[in-house]
């Protein structure tokens, strides 16, 4: 039997915590920048393999999709595993090496099998464990330490897309992979520095998780009766073990939080976000091409994008230490409406310096939201709870992130253009923020009969 991880307090004095926030900011820089390098390498990769535009860009989302929807069974390795460590240097070898294999693929396939499965699975044995340890070190500054390793995202946005355009133009796209390939190991030195704070104490709230039974003593009797005992107590003993571990297994997963309506509504509302997120970050630099951009015009898109993303994300942290004072769900309605608008407006730009500005707004909701989000997840449960939380509401995104990624490809494929499906994000969002307030009115319903 795998040996527990103990529970943790926040050590927001830790100093070893600021070095969590900054392993954690350099592990999304370079997952999330990957996402952002297939987009820019879509067009090539289409024109080498003569698919469509949406299937290539199809493999692009589900490389971000199989690691939200792994994101249970990531959980449940997290909790059997005693080391997180191990779990994301694991993570960091297979992405790694999904696009060094993906670099020398020759069919659809294969590239599918390399990019979405492996180094999906590796991006999510990567990206689960920083968050778990991450909220053991801080409570009072999580939003401080949450938003300055989160915005590993945004900045490889800005740096991410211009880089990937010259590397494309030097080296070819297979040649940009085998480089993407040997940056994502450097995950495997982040892992490295995955030291979770080793004191008990309670968690946040009166929550306490849901240990794994402990079959130990079952265990020990199968295994001191000797070499004895008859075929069939030893067989029974055989299906009792796997039973155990399947029920341990299972437990771990923690499907009780499904239950939970604060968790359903959140999750629904974020899984919106998700859906037109996904769908704009891999068509993003595709679409400033169809609406008259050149290629490198196109590319810096991603660059407002990210910068509009990093303000968002450090505007509620920063302003909450002023009289500009603002309630964390409030921030989330403002970040709803820009997106809402800046999609629709979006839809309709083809000035260059037009789409910059609208795209810079997109990112800056966009950022706000994440940034509330993760701050209401962080207290929704107890920090035992913290990664299953954070996994099945990334389920949930996922499956919208498949869905976006496969209509925003058909509805170019229809329309010629992706106007319709900017359109369908404003829409979604409207959705999103009637789901938020759906939320709000059960946390202060729950807080009142407290």
């Amino acid at each position: 039997m795998a040996p527990r991880r103990r529970s943790v307090h926040h050590q927001n004095r830790n100093p070893w915590g600021w070095v969590v926030v900054v392993a954690t900011f350099v592990t999304l820089f370079i997952t999330f920048g990957n996402l952002k390098a297939l987009g820019v390498l879509l067009l090539a990769m289409q024109n080498d393999f003569n698919s469509d535009v949406w299937i290539i860009g199809w493999i692009s989302v589900l490389y971000n999709s199989i690691s939200f929807l792994s994101g249970p069974f990531v959980t449940s390795i997290d909790s059997l595993v005693s080391s997180r460590r191990c779990v994301v240097i694991v993570g960091g070898v297979m992405g790694s090496a999904g696009f060094i294999i993906g670099s020398q693929s020759t069919t659809v396939l294969q590239l599918t099998l390399s990019i979405a499965i492996l180094s999906g699975l590796g991006k999510a044995l990567s990206y689960y464990p920083f968050f778990g340890v991450l909220a053991s070190y801080f409570s009072e500054n999580y939003s401080v330490a949450v938003a300055i390793a989160s915005s590993g995202i945004p900045i490889s946005m800005i740096v991410y897309g211009p880089l990937t355009q010259i590397l494309l133009d030097t080296y070819g796209w297979r040649g940009t992979m085998l480089i993407l390939g040997g940056i994502s190991s450097h995950i495997i030195v982040c892992g490295e520095l995955l030291k979770a704070p080793a004191v008990a104490s309670p968690t946040d709230t009166g929550e306490q998780y849901q240990q794994v039974p402990d079959d130990e003593e079952e265990v020990d009797d199968i295994s001191t009766e000797g070499d004895n005992i008859p075929t069939s107590k030893s067989h029974q003993g055989k299906c009792l073990t796997i039973k155990g571990n399947i029920q341990r297994f299972l437990t771990s997963m923690d499907f009780k939080i499904l239950a939970n309506k604060r968790f359903i509504f959140l999750s629904a509302a974020m899984s919106g976000v998700h859906f037109c997120y996904s769908g704009w970050v891999v068509y993003m630099v595709s679409h400033g091409v169809f609406q008259g951009l050149s290629p490198y015009q196109a590319s810096l898109l991603p660059t407002s994008f990210g910068i509009g993303h990093i303000l968002g994300k450090f505007m509620e942290p920063l302003l909450d230490r002023t009289r500009l004072k603002l309630s964390t769900c409030t921030w989330v309605y403002l970040g709803c409406v820009i997106m809402f608008a800046s999609y629709l407006t979006e839809a309709f730009m083809i000035f260059f310096p037009a789409q910059m500005l609208v795209t810079w707004f997109i990112g800056t909701g966009l950022g706000i939201v994440t940034q509330s989000r993760d701050v209401l997840v962080r207290f929704l449960t107890s920090v035992d709870r913290f990664v299953a939380v954070l996994s099945w509401q990334s389920l949930l995104g996922g499956l919208c992130a498949m869905g976006s990624g496969l209509l925003t490809g058909l509805i170019y494929e229809w329309t010629g253009s992706f106007q319709a499906a900017l359109i369908m994000y404003s829409g979604i969002m409207l959705i999103s923020i009637l789901l938020f307030f759906i939320y709000d009115k059960i946390t202060k319903r729950e807080q009142d009969q407290c």
